[in-house]
């Protein structure tokens, strides 16, 4: 069997950073989401072996293709692809990734997250070294793995519950399907989840879009619920509400983003 060493899988190490990452930004811890963040800007830079084998690990993860001929020359040209790869460079990168996971991220199950295709990331990681002359698989073992691999190739692509935009990084999408299916089907509304879907695809155009439209319902909203109340507690904080609505002039930032989400939650409060 071939060895497989997931601490050292480029696309193993790229998903689970950007998902602890991801994690973070939505538990509202911004300090730890900002390192994670550093990590993978200073370990996945332009000039780094690293970034240049998860490209390739990258592109035959998520390529699809119509016919068994062309994925064939796509594991051909990968494997080429494979000789301009520094093997020494690239495992003194992972070993310099791996250290500052452990000491920076310091959290015991980071290399145990459960990722979905993680026998194909497996398959995927084997083959890339393998290509660059590891030798650990036999003949007929290399000869199953890339049928393997061509089979995924040639696969119908997996439906996704997300618009995928030209911004859009496959990776964090599968985290954001999975956050959203698992976790908070059933506690956001659904202004706020497609707010998030929009900001977390790239999509600022609607981010700006969806924001707006909360903020004219709201104004709307918040006019006909104080034209039938008669707490004058709360009729005290109408003008300060309004005006802070008012002035609220939606952006593609996180704090237009967070401002959103909140008028999207009053605005549900109201109407119920």
């Amino acid at each position: 069997m071939a060895k497989h060493n997931k601490k050292r899988n480029v696309g193993l190490l790229h998903e689970q950073l950007v998902r602890h990452a991801s994690e973070m930004t939505v538990d509202g811890n911004s300090q730890k989401a900002t390192k994670t963040i550093d990590i993978l800007m200073h370990h996945f830079h332009k000039d780094s072996e690293m970034l240049k084998e998860f490209r390739l690990f990258s592109s035959l993860i998520h390529t699809r293709v119509s016919n068994n001929d062309i994925a064939r020359r796509i594991i051909e040209e990968s494997r080429k692809a494979c000789e301009n790869h520094d093997p020494v460079m690239l495992m003194k990168e992972k070993s310099s990734l791996i250290k500052d996971v452990n000491h920076i991220i310091d959290r015991e199950d980071f290399y145990n997250q459960r990722v979905q295709d993680y026998k194909l990331f497996a398959t995927v990681q084997v083959l890339l070294n393998e290509w660059r002359g590891k030798s650990f698989l036999a003949p007929d073992e290399r000869v199953k793995y890339e049928l393997v691999l061509e089979s995924h190739l040639t696969s119908e692509p997996p439906p996704k519950d997300l618009v995928k935009t030209e911004n859009a990084n496959p990776l964090v999408l599968n985290i954001m399907i999975d956050k959203f299916n698992k976790k908070y089907e059933n506690s956001l509304s659904r202004d706020q989840k497609s707010l998030l879907e929009a900001k977390l695809t790239g999509d600022d155009k609607k981010v700006i879009e969806l924001s707006s439209k909360i903020k004219e319902e709201s104004i709307k909203t918040i006019k006909n619920y104080f034209g039938r109340c008669d707490n004058q507690v709360l009729l005290s904080k109408k003008n300060l509400l309004e005006n802070k609505i008012a002035n609220y002039t939606p952006d593609n930032t996180h704090i237009s983003l967070s401002k959103a989400l909140t008028l999207s939650n009053l605005l549900e409060e109201l109407e119920e």
